[in-house]
């Protein structure tokens, strides 16, 4: 692998940054997720984190096939359960059946990143391949709002919205939300 790895003096170096990738790719599963920890859970929100964190490192691969996992486990309505267990297989054992709104808008995030990160010969494919699962997903949270815009933080498993919202959460769905129309507008 041919990365110039990024650093910041003082902070981070390019072999820390070396070192946690292996570590990643020690704890991503046949099927792409990447759990906490060996065996332990994974939720939709950090696993973008872990799949962006790879193309940092220059693992393409490693974070498309953690794409892939969400896609293949995403629910037909574009959601995600709020965490999932490795299971040998598909890996999309339920640990925890909530849907939380910036969660699952937050691959949209992950979406424009790992588009952006990939070589240029393969973006605009990567991005169309990308669209539908992000579109899905965006639209669910979008149908997630009050009468008046506000996207609640979170649903049951029997589809009750809860009476809140998070500004963090707020805050994360409208970034997701720009990183969705910037992917469309760009490579749609």
């Amino acid at each position: 692998m041919n990365v110039v790895l990024p650093e910041v003096d003082g902070v981070i170096s390019a072999d820390d940054i070396a070192a946690s990738a292996r570590h990643l790719l020690d704890l991503q599963t046949p099927s792409g997720m990447i759990p906490w920890w060996p065996g332990g859970h994974c939720d939709p929100w950090n696993h973008v984190e872990t799949a962006m964190a790879l193309d940092v490192a220059g693992h393409h691969s490693a974070a498309r096939r953690a794409y892939d996992w969400l896609a293949d486990i995403q629910a037909a309505d574009g959601s995600w359960h709020n965490y999932y267990l490795p299971d040998g297989d598909r890996d999309n054992t339920v640990e925890e059946a909530k849907y939380d709104t910036n969660v699952c808008a937050y691959i949209a995030t992950g979406a424009v990143h790992h588009v952006r990160c990939a070589p240029e010969d393969v973006r605009l494919t990567t991005a169309r391949d990308m669209w539908p699962m992000v579109r899905t997903a965006l639209d669910w949270v979008l149908a997630q709002r009050r009468d008046d815009g506000l996207v609640l933080w979170a649903v049951t498993d029997d589809d009750r919205p809860w009476d809140y919202a998070l500004l963090t959460g707020t805050a994360s769905i409208q970034h997701s939300l720009r990183s969705g129309a910037a992917l469309a507008a760009e490579y749609t």
